[in-house]
């Protein structure tokens, strides 16, 4: 048998300390997963072929960990394991093992495993990389997630600014309109936010779902012209098609970019465009949700959208003066929304600036 040799720890030698870090995020519920950093872009090729994270782990603790701590690191990395022994359903614990850094040599260097778990976000991270770590290695990984990240956030933003453009082409939402949602779901969820702490609405969410409101009306783009366009009530089949629209928008959503800083954008967007039309009361469409099933992010761009349309000309309507409009919305006509949202919604839109906008 041929001799195992270990990698002295206190050797200098870049070639086998700083260039292995591998970083992976996991889905809890759903056991999805993806990796989110790797030294090597053969990683990211691996993690796509396997068709789940234990998977992944099993073929890496097979094929690089020494035998003596193969069980060790399959128990502390699969799925099952990761959940274990929680605090407050949080977690963030290490292991050291040996990876085998050449098959003919038989010689191995120390790593460490580490895992953050947090149930109550669904969310696992989980880091494989040397025990001894290059500085500038490290630095220079978080420029380059750092650069990434913010990429993928302005190209989110570029697509969703290339929609609304869309919608203002094809005379589905104009300019204007698109900054009175921005300004009306600000207001709104501002409001919310000092009145009901208990909501722990951020500032980055209102933020977030101020600029994602113009593009609730996205899947309009499906409905024809003649319909959006007609003068006079649509028929029932009419109707209909136009009630397809939310699920049209939230489909579109799905194609956004995906990762970890649009993630949240994602499933704002995706709300925003499926369940704006949902009503307390239940009497909403697409899926008929009762009270706080709905999204607040959708009950407030909902309620942003109902005020903005009913001061707005459409080809059936002609438009409605500010004071009209707040009082249709208060006595139900507009369908029915929690009383939190009504009474802040009462509360903006008696400022000197919301008025203004309405005229």
């Amino acid at each position: 048998m041929q001799q195992i040799t270990a990698t002295d720890p206190l050797e200098r030698n870049e070639d086998r300390f700083g260039e292995f870090y591998v970083v992976l995020k996991l889905g809890l519920k759903e056991k999805s997963y993806e990796c989110v950093y790797s030294h090597k872009h053969a990683v990211y090729e691996e993690v796509k072929k396997a068709e789940s994270y234990d998977e992944f782990m099993k073929m890496y603790v097979e094929e690089y960990v020494h035998a003596d701590d193969k069980d060790k690191v399959l128990h502390f990395l699969l799925s099952d394991g990761l959940t274990e022994n929680l605090v407050n359903g949080c977690a963030e614990k290490d292991i050291i093992y040996r990876r085998l850094n050449d098959k003919k040599e038989k010689s191995y260097i120390w790593m460490k495993a580490k895992k953050y778990v947090d149930v109550n976000d669904d969310t696992a991270i989980v880091t494989l990389h040397n025990l001894k770590k290059i500085y500038h290695m490290m630095v220079n990984m978080k420029k380059e997630l750092k650069k990434r990240e913010k990429d993928l956030t302005d190209h989110y933003w570029n697509m969703v600014s290339l929609l609304s453009t869309v919608l203002d082409h094809n005379n589905l939402v104009e300019s204007v309109q698109q900054d009175n949602m921005i300004f009306f779901t600000k207001q709104i969820y501002q409001q919310l936010q000092k009145d009901y702490p208990e909501y722990g609405i951020a500032d980055e969410e209102i933020e977030a779902v101020s600029h994602l409101a113009p593009i609730h009306d996205i899947g309009k783009i499906s409905v024809p012209m003649e319909i959006l366009n007609k003068k006079g009530k649509l028929s029932t089949e009419e109707m209909d098609v136009v009630k397809h629209h939310p699920l049209t928008g939230a489909e579109m959503t799905r194609r956004f970019p995906k990762g970890f800083t649009t993630e949240v954008l994602n499933e704002f967007s995706y709300e925003i465009c499926r369940h704006h039309h949902e009503r307390y009361d239940g009497s909403g469409y697409p899926d008929g949700l009762i009270g706080d099933e709905i999204p607040l992010c959708a009950q407030v761009v909902g309620l942003a959208d109902a005020y903005d349309a009913l001061i707005s000309v459409r080809p059936y309507k002609r438009k409605m003066t500010h004071e009209e409009a707040v009082q249709m919305i208060i006595n139900g006509e507009c369908g029915a929304f929690s009383d939190s949202l009504l009474h802040c919604f009462q509360k903006v839109a008696m400022r000197e600036e919301w008025v203004l906008k309405a005229i």
